[in-house]
């Protein structure tokens, strides 16, 4: 007797779900079918440009109000948003120069479109303005050298051995003119590493300002890396021609930082010191400058910084 009470009261649920989801159903048709008139923004994109130029705000938003019915507005609402885009080609579209980069086209143009979008009658969309106007200029290229951006900790001791290289060295960059001759260089993304104790070889993208296009996206990054140590060399201090005097102390001790594979091919002839006697009437003591030292070595200090001295007839 339950199980005949649970079975029928079962029943009953399904019956009352079935009519709520039918009630419902009916309902959503009922809506779909009204006539609503709202305001939804499409993205413009220019096709068929040109070869000669380039379309500077392609993408721009319309705002557009359609009065049609909830079923032809579900293809818009269910679309994704980087769907919801007309294409506008300047083959078919009348446009004229208005201004300097300037150009306009009949509102009407876009208005067809968005009917045939929502498969709707393009006398229930309207537009803001009668007018659209886009901007247009002519195609540049140049080749621009490659910097690759690194951000490395190193191991003790380790250290960049040179300036990071790509390959290619260089890219084409494509763009308006303004921006293609306003770039000087393009950089790559930021390649981060830790505990880096050899040399590496990775890929890193290009770091491409939005306006611009290219004919790669990424390149191969080589990095040298060695291991350094401390040297010190004892170098004579110079005294400038037509100059005729005694320094004291009149040598100087220069500390510096090489790599390993450069430690032997440098010498205390690797280095110069000079005195500077610019001031010699006015000063006790002279300053010491460093004025040759191999590209390759990183200064840690020079010893003395100044020097007395005793002018000699």
């Amino acid at each position: 007797m339950a199980k005949e009470e649970q079975s029928h009261g079962f029943r009953r649920l399904s019956i009352l779900v079935i009519f709520i989801l039918i009630s419902g159903l009916l309902w959503l048709i009922i809506k779909l079918s009204d006539t609503y008139t709202v305001t939804v923004p499409f993205a413009i994109h220019y096709v068929d440009i040109p070869a000669s130029q380039i379309v500077l705000d392609n993408g721009q938003e319309v705002n557009a109000t359609v009065t049609t019915t909830g079923f032809k507005l579900l293809n818009y609402y269910f679309s994704r948003h980087k769907n919801r885009k007309i294409d506008i080609s300047l083959k078919d579209v009348k446009y004229k120069k208005t201004e300097d980069l300037q150009y306009s086209y009949s509102s009407r143009f876009i208005v067809d479109k968005i009917a045939e979008y929502l498969a709707s009658n393009a006398n229930d969309i309207l537009l803001t303005e009668d007018v659209q106007n886009f901007n247009m200029s002519r195609l540049a290229s140049k080749k621009v050298k490659i910097v690759p951006e690194t951000s490395f900790s190193f191991e003790k001791q380790f250290n960049y051995y040179g300036e990071p290289t790509s390959t290619p060295d260089s890219i084409t960059i494509y763009g308006a003119v303004e921006d293609v001759n306003s770039t000087k260089e393009i950089r790559t993304k930021v390649i981060t590493k830790k505990n880096v104790n050899q040399n590496i070889v990775t890929r890193a993208k290009i770091d491409l300002d939005k306006k611009l296009n290219a004919d790669i996206d990424e390149v191969e990054v080589s990095v040298n890396v060695e291991k350094y140590t401390e040297a010190e060399v004892v170098v004579p201090i110079t005294i400038p021609d037509k100059v005729k005097m005694h320094l004291y102390p009149n040598k100087a001790s220069v500390r510096y930082i090489v790599a390993m594979k450069d430690y032997a091919i440098i010498n205390s002839l690797s280095f110069k010191a000079l005195v500077d006697t610019t001031d010699m009437f006015f000063n006790e003591a002279l300053p010491v400058e460093l004025v040759l030292y191999p590209n390759n070595t990183q200064i840690i200090s020079i010893d003395p910084k100044e020097v007395e001295y005793i002018i000699v007839q």
